[in-house]
């Protein structure tokens, strides 16, 4: 194989042309392959051809071997040949079970807070009426339960797909519904880098720029959370003392307790919209000044 490679090397020599083009490529048993013809390349190992060209100067003896910069290959198959329908045909069941899961946990959670809300309005209500909603919550919530475990069960399938795939080498976009077969850039010429936009603004104003804003994303985040977790305990909690155990008073005390929690959530939601709405905001204007979008992350 050595010699095919010098032979290849002879003819950039003798050629009148400027360029050669060689493509290299590594079998199955580890040796090296050359050839100056595409279509020689079998079509199983096109996904990772390295492409080579030599150019040669007028008047010169040198030969100057580089990998082809801009050049890119589609990715057809994986390692073990298994190609993009494979990969799309393997994913799509989890992909449908984890969306129609999803779906269905929050038509049912959105059911269960509303439930919720109406017990806060009868915190002055009769004991029975307070069983009653606790009855029908408790409902709610084992439905959340199967669907929560739906939804665990098709994230892990998927998860341990995407670890297969990558052991694999195949396209990571494979594993993605809707998206167009991607190109593998066989080798790729350094970014520029971009120091400031149209209006001489650098990367440290633009991160000064969109930090509070992400900072109170965040912070109201995780306070929506802690305030929605405790709210869907106290819900949920009402279900196993539905036949009588707790008092009217006791009941009251949850239903006051749920209020509270359900006007932090609502704080806690204007301010998760207000930071997203700057942000949106924020990239909208970056775009407009061409700034590098890593500024903003």
């Amino acid at each position: 194989m050595k010699k095919v490679f010098i032979l290849l090397i002879l003819m950039v020599f003798i050629s009148p042309a400027y360029a050669a083009t060689i493509y290299k490529w590594v079998d199955k048993d580890g040796v090296v392959n050359y050839t100056d013809e595409y279509n020689k390349v079998p079509t199983f190992y096109r996904g990772r051809v390295e492409v080579l060209e030599f150019f040669t100067e007028r008047g010169s003896p040198v030969q100057t071997p580089r990998t082809t910069p801009r050049i890119k290959e589609e990715i057809r198959a994986d390692i073990y040949g298994r190609d993009e329908t494979w990969w799309r045909e393997k994913v799509r069941p989890w992909k449908k079970q984890l969306a129609e899961a999803q779906s269905n946990y929050d038509r049912i959670h959105e059911e269960f807070m509303k439930k919720a809300e109406g017990l806060i309005r009868y915190k002055f209500g009769s004991k029975t009426q307070y069983q009653m909603i606790s009855y029908d919550l408790g409902g709610l919530t084992k439905q959340m339960e199967a669907y929560r475990a739906q939804i665990s069960e098709a994230e892990e399938m998927l998860d341990g797909l995407s670890k297969e795939a990558e052991k694999a080498k195949a396209n990571p976009e494979w594993l993605e519904p809707g998206i167009a077969p991607a190109t593998q850039e066989i080798a790729s010429t350094e970014k520029e880098e971009i120091g400031m936009d149209l209006y001489g603004r650098d990367k440290t104003w633009w991160r000064e720029k969109v930090r509070p804003w992400k900072e109170q994303l965040k912070g109201a985040t995780q306070n929506y959370e802690k305030a929605h977790e405790e709210f869907m305990k106290q819900g949920e909690g009402l279900e196993s003392n539905r036949f009588g155990r707790l008092s009217l008073t006791q009941y009251q005390m949850i239903s006051h307790r749920m209020e509270i929690l359900n006007k932090e959530m609502e704080t806690y939601q204007g301010q998760i919209v207000e930071a997203k709405e700057q942000l949106e905001k924020l990239s909208k204007e970056a775009k407009e000044a061409r700034a590098d979008p890593a500024w903003l992350e």
